[in-house]
Parts: structure tokens; C-alpha cells; sequence
């Protein structure tokens, strides 16, 4: 068995974690402030319409990168298996249990979807930024992966 090959961008701990709860931390202490403010303005808008104003901006990017960012995973394969981590936990896939490999391929990344067979603990499906370059590298060793590869 050889060692597994990672194939997910190493942005993807600073983009489901990190980015995420610094943006939260900021734009929720900021949208704090706001509320427990006594000024009656803030530059020509009232205090009341910018409170909500700015929690409506914290609550929809929260909400996006829960949909988004936060639902990557990071993808590891060697010989028989795929390796999906959400970074506290692991589930290990047989290459027969993915029914097939999706990419979008995006200016700057590339989002690649695998889609199981049989739902396993992360559900039907794993998303995950990819690394271009180690991606093509394991589809070239690993044909039975690259037969399904879209």
C-alpha cells in the first residue's frame, strides 16, 4: 500500500476554517457594536435602519459560507481508496463505491464533486477544491478513477 496522495488544495483549511471565523468574528463584533451604540445616526442613514441593516449583511455571508466554504472537504487517495476528511472526522471510500467524479473548473480553482454509490457518512456526495496538478497526476495512476472523471 502506498502512501495516499493528497489532491485538495492546501487553501482548504484557510477557506473552511479560518477565513470563515475571522470573517464571522469581525463582522459579528462589528454588527455588536452597532446595536449596543447610543448614536442616532450613522452618516446620513438612521441608526435603526443600519442596525439591520448590517445584520442582514452578517447573517447572509454567514449563511453562504456555511452553504459553501464550510461544506468543502479535503480528499486524499492511494491504491484502493479515497480518503475524505472534514478535519474531525475520516471516512475511507473503495474506488467501486464512487459512482463518479465532477469538475468545475473556475478562473482561479477548480471544485471537483464525487458522488458515492452508497451515502456514507459525509452523505451522497463530497465536494472539494482541487489541485490541479496532483489531481491529474492520481487520475493518471489510477484509471479505474479516470473512467469516471468528468
Amino acid at each position: 500500500m502506498t502512501k495516499p496522495i493528497n489532491v485538495s488544495s492546501n487553501w482548504t483549511l484557510f477557506l473552511k476554517i479560518f477565513f470563515p471565523i475571522f470573517w464571522g468574528v469581525f463582522f459579528g463584533a462589528l454588527t455588536i457594536a452597532f446595536w449596543i451604540s447610543d448614536s442616532s445616526m450613522v452618516g446620513e442613514m438612521s441608526i435603526g435602519s443600519f442596525r439591520l441593516l448590517i445584520s442582514s449583511f452578517f447573517l447572509s455571508g454567514m449563511i453562504v459560507f456555511y452553504f459553501s466554504l464550510m461544506q468543502l472537504k479535503r480528499v486524499e487517495v492511494d491504491d484502493q481508496f479515497v480518503y475524505v476528511t472534514n478535519y474531525k472526522k475520516t471516512a475511507r471510500y473503495p474506488f467501486h463505491n464512487i459512482e463518479k467524479l465532477e469538475s468545475s473548473n473556475y478562473y482561479l480553482f477548480k471544485i471537483v464533486r464525487i458522488s458515492f454509490r452508497k451515502e456514507g457518512i459525509f452523505g451522497p456526495g463530497v465536494v472539494f477544491l482541487a489541485n490541479s496538478f496532483r489531481l491529474q497526476e492520481v487520475l493518471e495512476k489510477r484509471k479505474e478513477l479516470s473512467v469516471i472523471y468528468n
